[in-house]
């Protein structure tokens, strides 16, 4: 078996053929449009995931600080890192509070008719191939038209609402068995909405999940519940020597493909499985770990605190 992705830790260790499938089926606006509101989180689709990585990682990581301790050095991801990697602004902006939806307005809001049979609802998921069927290919309405309440105009809207819908959360906030949160419908509507999207941010709600995954994994719960491909990006983002820098970042905008463009120049040779990753991870220093910061804004204060020691994150299932 790759060694890549053998692992006893449960994650995202293959992108969902169907949502790279329904990715290549929106048109260049659309395209446009999703990565307007998704930032860099829709280059996710083209990440090798790394779990060999993520599962090493678990090793060192201190659940009551929140940290990670490699060897003598000290690190954790942080709101303006994930601000970084995803192009998603925070500062000034609101967290998002998710909410339960019941089936009845989850269905309504994608324009569907209600469905009593849909059992996955009353647990609050929903599965890729449902939405896929739906909403990906352009003659979906037609097929299934007796399922919609809606309009075909309208059903061209909801068709982005899903794709996001299916996306966060099979690569950002997933669950075992590859089930879609229905929870982080709430979490599109604000997102999109066009009163609401300005003011509102969800990166706090991705580094809740990724300090909650890591801790209940590190406690024994088996799936990783957390993007695990933006938290192998971070982490990789540390290990690469200053001069990939320049020529890889400056060509290309997008955070992530440089990152991952990066792991693949013949300059950066990385460990291949747990074991190696585990030793490799043990004898990192502060000299030997690129502190990057050439590309955060600075302009602003990150984060202060004047009263409380910690700040307080509102994530999909806890705070």
């Amino acid at each position: 078996m790759n060694p890549l992705i053998r692992s006893k830790v449960l994650m995202v260790v293959k992108i969902p053929r169907k949502l790279i499938k329904w990715w290549k089926m929106f048109s260049s606006l659309e395209h446009h449009e999703l990565m307007q509101k998704l930032g860099t989180l829709t280059s996710l689709l083209d990440i090798t995931p790394r779990p060999d990585l993520v599962e090493a990682m678990l090793t060192y990581w201190d659940p009551q600080n929140l940290i990670f301790r490699f060897g003598e050095c000290v690190m954790t991801p942080t709101l303006a890192k994930i601000s970084g990697l995803t192009y998603l602004s925070y500062i000034g902006k609101d967290m998002i509070l998710p909410r339960d939806y019941s089936r009845t307005r989850f269905l309504s809001d994608l324009g569907l008719k209600d469905n009593k049979h849909l059992k996955c609802l009353e647990q609050s998921w929903i599965s890729l191939d449902y939405l896929f069927v739906r909403f990906g290919p352009q003659d979906s309405f037609d097929v299934f038209w007796d399922e919609f309440c809606t309009t075909k105009a309208k059903w061209q809207r909801h068709r982005l609402e899903a794709f996001r819908l299916a996306l966060l959360g099979l690569l950002d906030f997933p669950l075992d068995e590859r089930h879609i949160s229905t929870r982080l419908q709430s979490v599109v509507m604000a997102l999109f909405h066009e009163k609401q999207r300005k003011t509102v941010t969800v990166v706090p709600m991705i580094l809740a999940e990724l300090y909650r995954a890591l801790s209940e994994v590190k406690g024994g719960v088996r799936y990783f519940e957390g993007s695990n491909l933006l938290l192998q990006l971070w982490m990789m983002d540390h290990l690469h020597i200053a001069s990939l820098l320049c020529p890889i970042d400056r060509a290309l905008r997008d955070r992530v493909i440089c990152i991952e463009r990066r792991m693949k120049s013949a300059r950066f040779t990385y460990p291949v499985g747990v074991t190696a990753w585990i030793e490799f991870l043990v004898l990192r220093t502060n000299g030997n770990v690129l502190w990057a910061y050439l590309w955060l804004p600075l302009d602003d204060i990150l984060v202060g605190c004047l009263m409380l020691p910690f700040l307080m994150l509102i994530g999909l299932k806890c705070v």
